[in-house]
């Protein structure tokens, strides 16, 4: 079978969308921007990106030819056309669907026993047939690239990448430099707009690197020139590799080199290089592509150069305290061989996270990175594994499966996550969850620590006032826990517990929020908004092993409450807002993100709407059984998150366009809504003011 090059493929498990491809690259370079493909989205659905491309490195010395080489997956190049100098790999299995998609999900489709994560994405690449690419010497290295993601609330910060390197040629390969090379642009690109029509879309970008976390960060410097920023960090950090580089070690008369033994003194390892996106200035922070294979050229230093050192600790200080459109390499290094049929593991992670606090842009200090930080632990707490002490070893009492091998990736469990259902009406929304949780087992304490349950919900109007933190906004408006211990606050679950368990659609649920006491004091949901729900389980921690209360993933209800479907003679159908004023607060600010809805409508009907001279300018046919307002822009604004809105089935949204596409004049109009069922005709007008 013909090899197929797949760059359609992102992560949706998580809060994290990045687009991975089979040939070493990530992103997309925004090319598939207007298909809302996700570069290096998050939070997930919020149009805030992170990532223009990125991609693997890989240098050596020929032993045999004494030849310098470095393949490259991505460089300083306009697109993701990959054609030409520096996109270097092709992928190397031969299947239909390149990219192997595995979960640990036991409900999942791609589930699988061989899988890390809820979702990993496996593929292959080699450099081997230089295909005419200029500058290309081949090193003859076959790579296994795996990605890792999970939806826990600890753990959906971050993607891991983990590089199996192999030597599949014949000659032995020295001083071997793996490196990731990356061009972050955190931009929020609701307000942005796309990258290919505004040529000031990139440079605003504010870098830094905390050696100590092998890691290197980039934020959004200003916002420029449409604000407010996007006010998160990318982060690019390496967990670790197998074996250990070298790192040089000095003495008070010499300088002599050993292989690392710990995660402590691999920091001495790993190098960090920027610089600017396909500058021409020629200065030592550039280096020129086509001169990329040999040290020490005009071009100034050598893409192998540039794997083997960092840029002074001066310029990369520099690099926090103005905008610019950098480009960064972090990478570890030197492996002193790697012989035929020898492989090098190493482990990346990317990681985004929110800034914390409400500073200016421009500033860039510890606390504000404090986010980035936690998520960073976690991200090498995952890749650790049983792994405690970071030595690449299986210690004593570190076997937590008892399985006499070191494993990594064995990320505490919370409990498993509910399964949910909703119940909208008319001013109501209920929702029920099943009791499995209560039976989830730790794999690392082996034991039952389940505690409690939390109900989240966003505000009415969240979507709007904040769309691209619409997942973020969600308020935490119920919380119920075990008694009699020292844990939570000990309120049980008699509230929320059903009389009777009750089974739909095959699952049997036994817990329902809100309250019914809480009905009878008049919790009351806005008709016609859109809310978003979850129900999480979380457990007591586990002392013994230090390991915090944990709390399973968000699976995100999306409701619009309103009136049921009816056919009752004495219901009147009537239309809300009416009067509808353009530019309304509940609304979008382009003419198809409007909408107003029809209400009180029969399960199967007709809805056409007229100009008072009698000239049919809409018709819609309603069907409460499958109707997901996915004609309406506004809707199809939040299909980022995940979640299909559910609706009560007596309403139907419009969104004051003609079925000649065009928008409605202010004026008064005339609706008529025929029940399929019985053919009754109803009708009723409305008021359009612009």
């Amino acid at each position: 079978m013909p090899f197929v090059d797949q760059d359609r493929k992102y992560t949706n498990i998580g809060n994290i969308g990045l687009t991975i491809t089979n040939y070493g690259t990530l992103g997309h370079s925004f090319v598939y921007w207007n298909d809302r493909q996700p570069s290096c989205e998050y939070p997930k659905g919020s149009r805030i990106e992170h990532l223009y491309l990125g991609g693997i490195w890989v240098g050596a010395e020929n032993r045999r030819t004494s030849r310098v080489s470095v393949t490259t997956a991505a460089i300083d190049a306009a697109g993701s056309t990959r054609q030409g100098e520096g996109f270097e790999f092709k992928n190397t299995f031969e299947n239909i669907d390149t990219i192997m998609i595995r979960s640990t999900l036991s409900g999942a489709a791609n589930f699988d026993t061989n899988a890390v994560s809820h979702q990993d994405f496996v593929s292959e690449y080699s450099d081997f047939d230089s295909n005419g690419i200029a500058n290309h010497s081949p090193l003859g290295i076959r790579i296994r690239q795996e990605s890792y993601a999970w939806n826990f609330p600890f753990a959906d910060y971050f993607v891991i990448l983990n590089y199996k390197i192999y030597n599949a040629g014949t000659d032995t390969l020295d001083s071997v430099y793996v490196g990731m090379w990356t061009n972050p642009v955190v931009r929020n690109t609701n307000l942005s707009g796309d990258a290919s029509r505004y040529g000031y879309f990139f440079s605003h970008q504010g870098n830094g690197f905390v050696d100590s976390l092998r890691m290197h960060y980039t934020f959004d410097f200003d916002g420029q020139p449409f604000g407010p920023p996007a006010d998160s960090y990318l982060g690019v950090k390496i967990l670790g590799s197998t074996p250990f580089p070298l790192f040089a070690r000095h003495t008070i008369d010499s300088t002599f080199y050993q292989m690392a033994t710990s995660l402590k003194e691999l920091d001495s390892s790993v190098h960090y290089n920027a610089w600017k996106f396909r500058s021409t200035s020629g200065d030592d922070a550039y280096y020129w592509p086509e001169f990329d294979n040999a040290p020490g050229t005009s071009g100034g230093r050598s893409r192998y150069d540039r794997l083997r050192a960092s840029l002074a600790q001066n310029k990369i200080d520099a690099l926090r305290l103005s905008a610019s459109n950098s480009t960064n390499l972090l990478s570890a290094g030197p492996y002193a061989q790697l012989n035929p049929g020898d492989s090098i593991n190493i482990v990346f992670a990317l990681i985004c996270a929110k800034k914390n606090g409400s500073n200016l842009a421009f500033y860039d200090s510890i606390s504000q990175r404090a986010n980035l930080y936690s998520y960073a632990s976690w991200a090498q707490k995952a890749y650790d594994g049983e792994d405690i002490n970071g030595n690449n070893l299986l210690d004593v009492n570190e076997d937590f499966d008892l399985d006499g091998k070191l494993d990594r990736y064995v990320l505490p469990q919370p409990p498993r996550q509910p399964k949910v259902h909703a119940s909208v009406s008319n001013q109501h929304v209920v929702i029920y969850w099943d009791s499995l949780a209560e039976s989830s087992i730790d794999p690392i304490s082996k034991e039952r620590d389940f505690e409690g349950y939390r109900i989240y919900r966003s505000n009415a109007g969240a979507d709007f006032q904040n769309p691209e933190d619409f997942t973020l906004s969600l308020s935490l408006v119920g919380e119920f826990d075990n008694v009699g211990n020292q844990f939570g606050h000990n309120t049980g679950f008699a509230r929320i517990r059903l009389s009777n368990d009750t089974t739909i659609d095959g699952v049997r649920y036994r817990y329902r929020f809100p309250p019914l006491d809480a009905e009878t004091l008049g919790l009351r949901h806005l008709n016609g908004w859109q809310y978003l729900y979850a129900v999480t389980a979380f457990d007591t921690g586990d002392a013994k092993n230090n390991i915090e209360s944990l709390e399973s993933g968000k699976l995100l209800i999306r409701v619009v409450p309103g009136t049921p479907a009816v056919s009752d003679k004495s219901k009147s159908i009537g239309v809300y807002p009416n009067p509808y004023y353009v530019n309304a607060y509940w609304d979008g600010t382009t003419e198809k993100q409007r909408k107003i809805i029809f209400y009180n409508l029969p399960a199967s009907c007709t809805i056409r709407i007229y100009t008072l001279t009698g000239d049919v300018v809409a018709e819609l046919d309603h069907n409460a059984t499958t109707y997901t307002g996915s004609d309406i822009q506004w809707y199809q604004r939040f299909e980022g998150v995940g979640a299909t809105p559910q609706f009560s089935g007596g309403e139907h949204a419009w969104n004051l366009v003609t079925k000649f596409d065009q928008a409605l004049a202010t004026g008064l109009y005339l609706f008529s809504v025929e029940d399929n069922a019985n053919n009754e005709v109803k009708t009723g007008k409305f008021l359009i003011i612009k």
